[in-house]
C-alpha cells in the first residue's frame, strides 16, 4: 500500500507499507521511505505518506512503524505521528504481553523468517510460541525473539523446550532495561511511532525486531 512520485522515467520519491493487525484491528506497517537526492526537500515524501492514509483510511485502522532518529522527527511533526518510545538491544526476559503485540499467522511466519535481507532461525517452542532469533552484521551474539501464533495454528511436530531470557531488540510500554549495553553495540536508534486512522482505543503493548522490517 503506498504511492510512487514520477517525474517521467524517474523515480522520483517512494512510500509504501504493508497491512498488519494488532488484538484484530487491520493497520498499516510503515516500511519503506525514499526520496532520489535530485528532489529532495520538496515534501514529497509527505505528500506520497498523507496520500496513502487517505486513501486506505477507511479500511485500516492505524499506521505504526519503526523510523531512525531522524526519520521519526519527521513522521512526528509532519504526519502527526505520536512518539512511543526508543527500541533498545537488551538482555533479559523474552516473554511479552499477549495483548497489544503484531498478530501472526503460520503464513506470516514463514515469509518473514525466509526475508532475503536476513533469514531469520524459527523455532517451535513447547508453549505454545514461535522463537525468531538472528545474527546481524557485526554482533557478537544472536538477538531472539518470542511471538505467538493467532489461535495457536502450529502444525509442526518438532517442539523444542522454552528459553525465557535472551539478548533482543525491543520496545516495552513502560518498560526500561537495568542492563545497558555498549552504544557500539546498539542499532542506530530506532524509534516506535503510531498514528491512528480511524481508531483511537488501540494500547500497543511491545513490538520487537521481527515485527518491523529493520533486520
Amino acid at each position: 500500500m503506498g504511492f510512487d512520485a514520477m517525474d517521467g522515467n524517474t523515480l522520483a520519491a517512494h512510500y509504501a507499507c504493508i497491512p498488519t493487525k494488532i488484538d484484530g484491528k487491520l493497520g498499516l506497517l510503515s516500511l519503506n521511505t525514499a526520496t532520489h537526492p535530485n528532489y529532495r526537500s520538496k515534501g514529497l515524501y509527505q505528500k506520497l505518506a498523507e496520500q496513502t492514509y487517505e486513501q486506505w483510511s477507511t479500511k485500516f485502522d492505524f499506521v505504526v512503524g519503526v523510523a531512525n532518529a531522524q526519520s521519526a522527527a519527521g513522521f512526528i511533526k509532519r504526519l502527526g505521528f505520536n512518539d512511543l518510545g526508543r527500541l533498545n538491544l537488551r538482555y533479559g526476559k523474552l516473554e511479552r504481553s499477549a495483548l497489544g503485540n503484531r498478530t501472526w499467522t503460520q503464513a506470516d511466519i514463514e515469509w518473514r523468517s525466509k526475508s532475503p535481507r536476513q533469514h531469520l532461525e524459527k523455532r517451535i517452542l513447547n508453549n505454545g510460541m514461535v522463537e525468531l532469533s538472528m545474527r546481524p552484521k557485526n554482533f557478537p551474539f544472536k538477538i531472539k525473539s518470542l511471538v505467538s501464533i493467532a489461535g495457536n495454528e502450529i502444525k509442526e511436530d518438532l517442539v523444542h523446550t522454552s528459553i525465557r531470557r535472551g539478548f533482543t531488540v525491543d520496545w516495552i510500554n513502560g518498560f526500561s532495561s537495568r542492563l545497558s549495553l555498549p552504544e557500539k553495540l546498539k542499532p542506530s536508534p530506532l524509534v516506535m511511532i503510531y498514528k491512528p486512522l480511524k481508531c483511537d482505543d488501540l494500547e500497543i503493548s511491545s513490538w520487537s525486531f521481527p515485527d518491523f522490517d529493520a533486520f
